[in-house]
């Protein structure tokens, strides 16, 4: 049963998305459709979606984004525009700031190269602002009551890591928030890790009820498969102690690499995330 404000395979927004998303459109919007119709073979590559087309020069989405009608014999160029990985907001009507008419393929590769380079370093600069505020502001009182509060039950601390990033719709919130509590020494190390495992399930919770608006049978699939995936990695390295050592002391030996040289950090990120992946990825191939 489906409430009333949500209609049959309608898709589900969280709450952090309805306040981000408006703002975000306003800048550059993602085309899903192109990785949709590349993933089903429908097209061979991005180049068909190029150049950017508006009827009469007009750039909003009736004139740009509004698609074709095969059916009715509707042509592009003619009945209809075409836009590559940079579209228009169907809701408003309005194109981003980093759309163009005309735009080839390049253009949107730098479009999207320098929105990335700006979120990135937006990102730095309001995590360096939370870690400052946060030593500001947690001082005597305020620092115990939090070590109280967190010092609970591994069981307790998993249901609030996994309530906490349920209500924010995102574990890396969750994570970059405790994060530099940890840094302070307001949370110890391993009381972070139980917080942490509850995130990650609590992060499961977007997909299910995304996948159980859409009324898909697949999309449930991936969505339980990424619930078990998580719960599969709590009772591997969570409930045994000296399993739970594992990534704990793997966790203080880069803290004291980290401490050595600031180029640990990224080193790690490119090697655990980049080159591992890719290498495993290149194996399966064979």
């Amino acid at each position: 049963m489906l409430p009333d404000s949500v209609n049959d395979g309608e898709e589900w927004s969280g709450p952090i998305k309805k306040i981000v998303a408006p703002l975000s459109d306003k800048i550059i919007k993602s085309n899903k459709d192109v990785i949709k119709d590349i993933a089903t073979g429908k097209v061979e590559s991005c180049d068909e979606y190029y150049p950017v087309l508006c009827l009469d020069g007009i750039e909003d989405y009736k004139h740009c984004a509004s698609k074709c009608d095969s059916d009715a014999g509707e042509e592009v160029g003619v009945d209809c525009g075409r836009v590559g990985l940079i579209t228009c907001d169907k809701d408003s009507g309005d194109c981003p700031g980093f759309f163009q008419n005309g735009a080839s393929l390049h253009d949107d590769y730098i479009s999207g190269g320098v929105c990335l380079v700006l979120s990135l370093f937006l990102l730095f600069v309001c995590l360096m602002a939370l870690v400052n505020v946060l030593q500001r502001g947690l001082a005597g009182m305020s620092t115990r009551i939090i070590y109280k509060a967190t010092n609970v039950n591994g069981l307790i601390a998993i249901v609030i890591g996994a309530g906490i990033t349920i209500l924010v719709q995102s574990s890396s919130i969750t994570t970059s928030v405790l994060t530099p509590f940890v840094g302070l020494g307001v949370i110890q190390l391993e009381q972070m890790l139980p917080l942490t495992l509850g995130a990650n399930i609590g992060t499961t919770v977007t997909g299910l009820l995304a996948a159980l608006v859409s009324d898909n049978v697949h999309a449930l699939q991936v969505a339980l498969c990424h619930l078990f995936f998580n719960i599969s990695g709590i009772v591997i390295w969570y409930p045994l102690p000296f399993m739970r050592k594992v990534p704990l002391n793997g966790a203080r030996a880069l803290g004291r690499a980290t401490r050595r040289s600031r180029f640990i950090p990224p080193i790690y990120i490119i090697i655990v995330f980049f080159v591992i992946p890719l290498l495993l990825l290149g194996l399966s191939a064979l």
